[in-house]
């Protein structure tokens, strides 16, 4: 029996270059990927009641100590040789660096093993075994359910983070057997000492295996690189042959399973050590605030999970099995939603939800067949759910909307009711930025209050059929609402049908204009030509006749001046220039918009009084892009949703 490394020739079939996707996948952020992947793959073999414990551990080793190191070496030498003569830049750039390394008396190792796991079994198999796929299949994985992986090509992140496109495997498994393999995955090269001339195919794949030459099988022992460490116990050890150990490489696999695994911790599933920290349940509030600005996501994800006053809620979705939601309601949180799997690993951040009601929030898939379901959704990567590739994907659309539905509802619900410094007016957050310029310390004092309870109040939603601008998923793919034509997000670009960035009327063809008398909607009496119908309005006269049109706003925020008289304070930036113009209030119901009496208006820059009839406040001059206020009493307390829409009449 020999043992050593084995590059198995291409027989004439595809030559491989440096480029190899799976590796390219996490080298954009490898010390993440691999935190990310090693996690989860452990989480999955998790064995007992105990948490699965992640060790990374950093050393050097003399090169003469690594198994057939010199061989190695002689076929990155080749390699480097080959690719030269083709000509191609990047390859001969990452094999200079490799050479270079190999060269060297001394390599970094990187050492990441997992206790309380099942350990990698099947290694006397040839086929379909966890250590079988991890070591020789390509794109192949066998984990249903809720298991993390299931496009097998996470096994390709340790290599990114080899300078040497090199690791070396050992296990004890549960089925009580042991192994090691080494594998290299390099560039095709023409074997030392051969010709491509002839009838013999001397070019290798570029994938080699350290190991029982004849078969590329594992040797039947659990063999670590690191003498400070002896394998004990069942579980799986992962080293990384010159780790490319760049600085503050501990930081971000420690801000990385905070990040992602924050949940796995919390709950007592994962233990991660790395180097001199320890991740665990017992000490996560150290940790947490040692990497807040580190990792500034779970630093909020975490006051979600421990502070009493976050709301958690329980529900069964649609039969698919449980979820679990946690919201917390407080000035400063960054407005995201960790959305997890049942592991606690991550998926993704919901965004999008509310740009002014500051809060965060735990979505978790707590049963086996929704985390299946959706699962089926995850792209390679695990950081997006993307419908498409489910079996059944307009099915998996219509679930991922109603989830995110689902969630966005809460989070506004709960944030109508809890006592904020600011609170959004619901419907105005999905048109704003994230950061809105502050409004001073007075504007704070005067920020709604616990009466926020008894009313509601939106800005007046833009219909599709209506307005010109174009209808844009959310990121994440958020979302349609169920109802026929009824458009939940809207993104206002460049493309639509009408403008809206200029004060020039605007034309369409084909009867689609808008009445401008008490009616709203579509104009009765349109000529087909003008997006607006002449109506009669009384700004100061009854028998004034204008043209009226609505402007949007670019920006709105709503603050409660005094909770016993129902004094209110609205800031809007207008769209478009108008001179004289009104704002309208309605309470929105099911069945249909009724009326609000609003009374005692001023404009909120010179305290001037405004005209104020039945639903409306009239201003005298309406200025595009200009930072516009006015205060105003409500006559109505009961909770309800509430529309503002404003108006302008053509100069």
């Amino acid at each position: 029996m020999s043992i050593g490394w084995n590059f198995p020739s291409n027989n004439y079939g595809t030559l491989n270059g440096i480029g190899e996707a799976g590796i390219e996948t996490f080298k954009g952020m490898p010390y993440r990927s691999l935190a990310r992947e090693i996690c989860q793959n452990s989480l999955d073999a998790k064995i007992g009641d105990k948490p699965v414990v992640v060790e990374f551990s950093c050393f050097q080793t003399e090169t003469s100590d690594v198994p057939g190191f010199q061989d190695l070496k002689e076929a990155v030498e080749s390699c480097l040789k080959f690719w030269t003569e083709q000509g191609n830049k990047k390859t001969v750039d990452f094999l200079k660096r490799a050479a270079a390394i190999a060269k060297q008396d001394r390599i970094p190792v990187l050492r990441i093993s997992d206790f309380n796991t099942t350990g990698l079994v099947g290694s006397d198999q040839d086929y379909n075994t966890p250590w079988q796929n991890l070591v020789k299949a390509s794109g192949v994985s066998n984990k249903e359910g809720s298991a993390g992986g299931s496009f097998g090509i996470g096994k390709s992140a340790p290599f990114a983070s080899s300078e040497l496109r090199t690791v070396f495997y050992a296990t004890k498994g549960k089925d009580r057997l042991e192994a090691s393999q080494g594998i290299a995955r390099l560039v095709s090269f023409i074997k030392r000492g051969s010709s491509s001339e002839g009838d013999t195919d001397n070019v290798t794949t570029g994938i080699g295996y350290y190991g029982e030459t004849e078969k590329n099988r594992a040797v039947t022992e659990c063999k670590s690189l690191d003498s400070n460490f002896c394998r004990t116990g069942v579980g799986t050890d992962v080293f990384v042959l010159g780790f490319s150990n760049k600085a503050g490489w501990e930081q971000e696999v420690a801000a990385a399973v905070l990040d992602d695994f924050l949940i796995s911790v919390y709950r007592g599933l994962l233990e991660v050590r790395v180097s001199g920290t320890t991740i665990s349940r017992d000490t996560l509030p150290d940790v947490i605030k040692e990497f807040k600005d580190t990792a500034k996501m779970a630093y909020n994800y975490y006051q979600a999970l421990t502070m009493p006053e976050a709301k958690v809620i329980e529900t069964d979705f649609y039969g698919l099995g449980s979820i679990e939601l946690h919201i917390l309601i407080q000035n400063g949180l960054h407005r995201r939603v960790f959305m997890s799997r049942r592991s606690g690993m991550k998926v993704f951040d919901q965004k999008n939800i509310s740009s002014i009601i500051q809060f965060a929030g735990i979505c978790i898939l707590k049963d086996e067949n929704i985390n299946a379901y959706f699962r089926q959704m995850e792209n390679p990567q695990h950081d997006a759910w993307e419908p498409e590739r489910h079996e059944k994907p307009s099915e998996a659309k219509r679930y991922k909307q109603k989830l995110f539905r689902y969630i966005k509802d809460s989070v506004m619900e709960l944030g109508r009711k809890t006592t904020v410094e600011e609170t959004d007016a619901e419907g105005v957050g999905e048109y704003l930025p994230d950061d809105l310029p502050e409004e001073g310390a007075a504007d704070k004092r005067e920020a709604m209050g616990d009466t926020t309870k008894d009313i509601n109040l939106n800005i007046s939603a833009r219909k599709n059929a209506r307005r010109g601008y174009e209808i844009a998923p959310l990121e994440n793919g958020l979302y349609e609402e169920d109802g026929p034509g009824i458009i939940q997000e809207e993104d206002y670009g460049d493309t639509g049908s009408k403008d809206y960035g200029d004060t020039e009327q605007n034309f369409s063809s084909g009867g689609s204009s808008y009445g401008g008398g008490e009616e709203e909607g579509r104009g009765k009496n349109g000529d087909g030509k003008n997006p607006y119908d002449r109506g009669t309005e009384q700004p100061g006269s009854e028998d004034i006749v204008r043209k009226r049109f609505e402007i949007h706003t670019m920006s709105v925020r709503l603050l409660l001046k005094c909770a016993d008289k129902n004094r209110y304070r609205l800031i809007f930036t207008p769209e478009k220039t108008s001179g004289e113009g009104y704002l309208q209030f309605k309470l929105s119901g099911e069945q249909s918009d009724m009326d609000v009496n609003v009374s005692n208006a001023v404009d909120g820059s010179t305290w001037a009084d405004l005209r104020s009839s039945g639903n409306r406040i009239y201003l005298n001059h309406i200025v595009a892009k200009a930072r516009m206020s006015v205060e105003f009493d409500v006559g109505y307390s009961e909770q309800s949703s509430m529309e503002v829409s404003l108006y302008g009449y053509q100069i």
